[in-house]
């Protein structure tokens, strides 16, 4: 393990493999090279066959900031082929993938909790989808993901309204699927270790089916909202050059 990589990869146990955002002075702030090395630590992940659940986490007190915005003034995303924004939103896996959420994640980061198979939040977990104030969508699974995990009326209210939620209404909505006092990080591994108990075949069995049934749904949606994200993002450049 190197300390000074931007995302550390520890193995609690052998069959589990928690990947922690370390950018603790920038705030777990997204760039590039951190894109990188979250691709590349789950494709570590996946190749290793003794495995059974990734856990995702950021740091005490924030899962993370944001977008890098410094590195996105020079030009730069956070966007890796294939799994796309953060490394992570589009990801294969056949692991298990659990993400623990202490403090804010708000945007591409309540996004990057969607994208994994379970979430666990501490009380102090904040959630928000604030793009709709910017003249954009949350376009990394926002909109695709988050009406077809709750109801689409709450999903809507959220997505449109931009406000806070909190971690208990989360879990109420079914977004967060355990709660804990504190330390969201050790809740999760202790999520992890009683699925890593259990049948690796059925485990693999019953993600890839409950997979299934809302890939199709989510794909459709991804391709959907493509025009309408590239008429939003050419309304704020040309507002950009008009003011």
């Amino acid at each position: 393990m190197n300390p000074e990589s931007l995302v550390v990869l520890t193995r609690p146990r052998p069959e589990i493999a928690v990947i922690q955002l370390n950018r603790p002075d920038k705030k777990n702030a997204m760039n590039l090279a951190m894109a990188r090395e979250i691709q590349q630590h789950l494709d570590d992940c996946e190749a290793d066959q003794h495995i059974r659940v990734v856990v995702l986490a950021g740091q005490p007190g924030c899962f993370s900031a944001g977008m890098d915005i410094q590195a996105f003034r020079q030009g730069e995303l956070p966007v890796v082929e294939p799994n796309g924004f953060a490394g992570l939103i589009h990801a294969q896996l056949s692991k298990v993938l659990i993400a623990a959420v202490d403090g804010v994640a708000y945007g591409g980061w309540f996004e990057m909790a969607l994208a994994c198979d379970l979430i666990v939040a501490s009380r102090s977990a904040r959630f928000s989808f604030p793009e709709t104030g910017l003249g954009l969508v949350a376009a990394q699974g926002g909109c695709a993901r988050l009406p077809l995990r709750i109801s689409p009326f709450i999903a809507m209210d959220w997505l449109l309204s931009g406000q806070v939620i909190t971690a208990e209404e989360a879990h109420i909505h079914g977004v967060v699927s355990r709660l804990c006092e504190s330390d969201a990080l050790q809740a999760a591994v202790q999520l992890a270790e009683q699925i890593a108990g259990k049948s690796p075949q059925a485990i693999q069995a019953v993600k890839a089916i409950v997979k299934q049934g809302r890939q199709v749904a989510e794909t459709a949606v991804f391709e959907y909202q493509q025009d309408w994200v590239h008429q939003l993002r050419q309304a704020q450049q040309t507002k950009s050059t008009v003011s």
